[in-house]
C-alpha cells in the first residue's frame, strides 16, 4: 500500500515513551507489577571510500571522476514488554531509528538523505515452549525471515531518500500477521507481510504464505519448504499473482565436521515469470584448533532471461538481507551496489577464523558471471563480470561496542568492459561501529 511519509515530529512524539524512560534504565530489565520490561538502544555509524568504482558513468566526463566517500549513521531505540495473560504470555515490541546517509553521497549510496520511521511496532501472544511446544500469534510492523534469508528477511527498504543503504537499521515488515506453532521437531509459520518500501519505488508488494522445517530427531538436520503468493502494482508487474516455491536443507550429514547448505527457489507467474535459482554450500569446520577456522565453498545460479522466448525468465531476488559476510550481499563490492541476484553464477571461496575469542577475520573471494550474456545491458558476447576479492575482521571492542573494517577489490571482467568500457580494478574501504545499551 501506498504510505507517505512519516514526518520526523510525528514518529518523535509517538517515541516519548520511550524516550521518557530514565538513562539509568538503559539496556537493563525491570518490572511494573506482573509486566517485564526491558529498553536498550542501538547505534551505529560507518564511513565508506570507493576508487575507480562504478560499473558505469555516474558523473560526466570529464572528469570522470568514478571515486566517492560518505558516511552513514543511525540510533535506534527500543522496548519490549511482556506479561502473564490467559494461561500464556502477552508479548511486545516498539522500535524506531534515526538514520543519515552524509557527506556528498552519490547514487550507489542512495544519495545524501535522512529519515526517522518506525522499526517494529508490534503485540503477541504465545504459549508453551519450544520444548514441549509453543504457539504464537503476533500482529503490527515485525521481523519476520524465511531459513537464512535467501529470498525473503529485509521487510524495509533503506536508502534513497531515507539513507542508510548499508546500515538497513530498519527491517520489520509493515503491519502484517504472523502465527507459528514450534516444537523440537517441527515449525510450522503461516504469515501475511507488506513490505515498507521507499515512496519514490513503492511496488505494493504484499506477500502471503506458509513455512514448514522438520528436524529428524537426534540428527543436526533441518529440511524446510515454502510457499510465497505475492501481490504487486505495475512497478513490479512480473511479482503480481506469482507463486514461489522453495526447498531447502541444512545440517551435519555425516560423523565429521563436513556441514552442506542447499537451497532452491522456483518462481512462477506464467509469461510475466519463469524462474529459479538455487546454492550448494559445503563448508568443513576445525573446531579445536588453536584459531577456529572455517572453509567454505559456494555455488549460486540465479536465471536471467532469454531473449529468444516471449516468457520473463529474470529471477526476481525479492527481499534478502545480511545474513553473514557473503550472504545475500554476494560481495562488498559487486553484491552491495552493482549486482543483483538476477542473472547471475557465482563460485565463492571463503575463509574464516578466529585468533581471538574477541576477534573474527577472513578472505572471501568471488567469481562472477552471467547466466545469460545476451539479456545484460542490451547484450553482450562474453559471460565474464569479473572476480572480486574481501577482507574482513569483526572485532568485539566492548561489551557495547563492535568493530567492522571491510577492505575490498574488483576487477571487472569483460562483459564489463563491453558493457561499460571500464577496466580499472574498483576499490573499497569501510570502518564501521556498531554500539548497543
Amino acid at each position: 500500500m501506498n504510505r507517505p511519509k512519516k514526518p520526523g515530529w510525528v514518529v518523535g512524539l509517538l517515541l516519548l515513551p520511550i524516550l521518557a524512560v530514565p538513562a539509568s534504565a538503559i539496556g537493563k530489565e525491570f518490572t511494573t507489577g506482573d509486566t517485564r520490561w526491558e529498553v536498550g538502544a542501538y547505534a551505529g555509524l560507518g564511513y565508506f571510500n570507493f576508487r575507480n568504482s562504478l560499473f558505469a558513468d555516474r558523473e560526466p566526463d570529464p572528469p570522470g571522476n568514478l571515486s566517492e566517500d560518505w558516511n552513514e549513521f543511525y540510533v535506534k531505540p527500543w522496548i519490549t514488554m511482556s506479561m502473564p495473560l490467559g494461561g500464556g504470555e502477552l508479548f511486545g515490541e516498539a522500535s524506531a531509528a534515526y538514520v543519515r546517509t552524509g557527506d556528498d553521497a552519490a547514487d550507489v549510496s542512495g544519495g545524501t538523505a535522512d529519515s526517522t520511521d518506525f522499526d517494529n511496532l508490534y503485540l503477541g501472544w504465545r504459549h508453551g515452549t519450544e520444548e514441549t511446544g509453543l504457539f504464537e500469534v503476533a500482529g503490527g510492523r515485525y521481523t519476520y525471515q524465511v531459513a537464512n534469508g535467501f529470498i525473503l528477511s529485509d521487510g524495509y527498504a533503506d536508502g534513497g531518500s531515507r539513507g542508510g543503504l548499508w546500515s538497513n537499521a530498519r527491517k520489520a515488515w509493515a503491519p502484517g500477521f504472523l502465527a507459528r506453532y514450534v516444537n523440537p521437531s517441527h515449525r510450522v509459520e503461516g504469515f501475511y507481510v507488506d513490505r515498507d518500501e521507499r515512496p519514490e519505488s513503492d511496488s505494493e508488494t504484499e506477500i502471503t504464505g506458509i513455512n514448514y522445517e522438520w528436524s529428524p530427531d537426534a540428527t543436526d538436520l533441518t529440511l524446510g519448504a515454502s510457499y510465497l503468493a505475492i501481490d504487486a502494482n505495475e512497478l513490479a508487474a512480473q511479482r503480481d499473482g506469482a507463486d514461489v516455491w522453495n526447498l531447502r536443507f541444512y545440517g551435519r550429514p555425516f560423523a565429521v565436521p563436513l556441514d552442506i547448505e542447499a537451497e532452491w527457489v522456483k518462481e512462477d507467474n506464467g509469461q510475466a515469470l519463469d524462474a529459479s535459482a538455487w546454492y550448494l554450500q559445503p563448508y568443513w569446520s576445525w573446531e579445536e584448533a588453536d584459531w577456529p577456522t572455517t572453509l567454505y565453498y559456494r555455488y549460486a545460479r540465479f536465471e536471467g532471461d532469454d531473449p529468444n522466448t516471449s516468457a520473463n525468465e529474470d529471477f526476481d531476488p525479492l527481499f534478502p538481507a545480511f545474513h553473514d559476510w557473503g550472504s545475500w550481499w554476494q560481495g562488498e563490492i559487486a553484491g552491495e551496489y552493482f549486482i543483483s541476484n538476477s542473472n547471475l553464477k557465482t563460485h565463492m571461496l571463503r575463509v574464516h577464523t578466529a585468533p581471538l575469542e574477541n576477534i573474527g577475520t577472513g578472505l572471501i573471494w568471488f567469481d562472477y558471471s552471467l547466466h545469460r550474456p545476451e539479456s545484460y545491458e542490451g547484450g553482450v558476447n562474453s559471460d565474464d563480470l569479473g572476480s572480486e576479492i574481501n577482507w574482513y575482521m569483526d572485532w568485539k571492542a566492548m561489551d557495547w561496542l563492535n568493530v567492522s573494517i571491510v577492505l575490498a577489490r574488483t576487477n571487472p571482467g569483460r562483459a564489463v568492459e563491453e558493457a561499460f568500457d571500464r577496466s580499472k580494478d574498483f576499490k573499497y574501504a569501510m570502518v564501521y561501529l556498531g554500539f548497543s545499551y
